[in-house]
């Protein structure tokens, strides 16, 4: 698999990550539960958003280069 390949994976996966936070802040807001635990959930997402555009533009492509 070449680097462009895995760069395209990770993506992929930090994608459904965000995905799957912003729906699990969904649930936690219907739910009522604490704004600490929905600051958790949003700080992960706001993270993951930040890997995927440092993993998209090449920034880490060293983390992804075969060894």
């Amino acid at each position: 698999m070449g680097l462009e390949e895995r760069r395209l994976l990770v993506v992929s996966f930090l994608r459904k990550c965000v995905t799957y936070a912003d729906d699990s802040i969904s649930r936690k807001r219907d739910r009522g539960d604490s704004e600490e635990e929905i600051e958790k959930w949003e700080i992960y997402r706001d993270f993951t958003e930040h890997a995927v555009m440092e993993v998209s533009n090449g920034e880490l492509d060293e983390w992804l280069e075969e060894e």
